[in-house]
């Protein structure tokens, strides 16, 4: 979901922590159904944003705070008429990433419908990003296999010659990591390795281990003189678990930002504590619901050049709406210079 360069990957904010955890950043077209959102800029310094409803609906906004504006309906949509792949009658996209390789922008998206395992990853790839503008290649052609499903794909690449690494899965065995064809468009083959896992149960919950989806990797070259490779990850209910809060999951199992780290791309991978991310259950928070947000997930990570910071976005409810139905599109500094990332002013 975001595009790379020596600087964006270089740069620690000098921000420190605030006291109390700041509210999410946005302006413009911030709400309305807006779901697992993909943000990167362009070169023209134009800000593109892909979110889930409306067969992959695109926004823009000048900055990454906005003001986001975008066309309504299937006007808007990166893929109006739907895509190529095929699993299912009642099948929606979702789950956009963007990557921008080779002066292409290249969508990898989920074909699929809720709580389903027969899913496919797609992709679609675009010159200017904008509607009406895009190239659907159908399916990357990853197998289906008991183990995960073909959802909620991200694309890491350290380097445009460096091999293209693919974070995917939820629920079921959680998170895998396989490799793509230099151009994107395909897997390459290369058997899928599994980085994350969560055993436990959420309270209250008996038949149902907490779920672990959505993965995004980042990396920091240098950190206090070490390399390290993040997995952020959204953990626990998202959008449809019957609860107290008009259909999402009650506070505690809702969803939440969290993160692992390895000092290789493809781990093992642990947490703050050293519980291990496969074998332990490890993960630590990074945003959790607070004030009037709750359940932010959906990530991803941006290097804006305009600051020299890196975002944190995602999307979430607002609480003080009163509905707990409409999601929302936000953002938050952090900061890496302790070696983990912290949310900041």
């Amino acid at each position: 979901m975001h595009q790379l360069s020596t600087t964006a990957l270089t740069i620690l904010a000098l921000a420190t922590a605030a006291s109390a955890i700041p509210n999410p950043i946005c302006s413009g077209l911030c709400n309305g159904t807006i779901r697992d959102p993909a943000v990167l800029r362009r070169k023209d310094g134009t800000w593109l944003r892909f979110t889930t409803e409306g067969n992959l609906r695109i926004a823009t906004a000048p900055s990454i705070s906005g003001p986001w504006t975008s066309n309504k309906g299937e006007a808007g949509a990166m893929l109006p008429g739907g895509s190529i792949i095929h699993v299912d009658d009642d099948q929606r996209l979702w789950a956009p990433n963007v990557f921008y390789k080779n002066d292409l922008f290249h969508a990898h998206y989920s074909v699929s419908t809720i709580g389903s395992q027969n899913s496919a990853i797609g992709v679609a790839t675009s010159v200017t990003g904008e509607p009406g503008n895009w190239t659907d290649h159908g399916s990357i052609g990853i197998p289906a296999d008991p183990r995960w499903n073909r959802i909620d794909a991200n694309v890491f690449q350290e380097c445009a010659a460096c091999t293209p690494y693919l974070n995917f899965g939820s629920h079921w065995d959680h998170l895998f990591q396989t490799t793509l064809t230099q151009n994107l468009l395909k897997w390459s083959g290369d058997a899928p390795v599994h980085v994350a896992r969560n055993t436990t149960f959420p309270a209250g919950s008996t038949n149902h281990p907490s779920i672990m989806e959505g993965a995004f990797q980042w990396w920091i070259p240098n950190v206090n003189g070490q390399k390290y490779y993040y997995l952020f990850f959204s953990s626990g209910a998202c959008c449809s678990k019957p609860g107290v809060n008009g259909g999402l999951a009650p506070q505690g199992d809702e969803y939440k930002i969290m993160v692992c780290r390895s000092d290789k791309v493809s781990g093992p991978f642990f947490d703050k504590t050293g519980k291990n991310c496969l074998s332990q259950n490890g993960g630590s928070l990074v945003l959790g619901s607070h004030g009037d947000t709750f359940a932010p997930g959906g990530q991803g990570l941006v290097h804006d050049p305009d600051v020299d910071r890196v975002a944190l976005y995602f999307h979430y409810v607002n609480k003080a709406d009163g509905t707990y139905s409409d999601f929302r599109f936000g953002f938050n500094w952090i900061d890496f210079s302790s070696g983990w990332p912290e949310v900041v002013e």
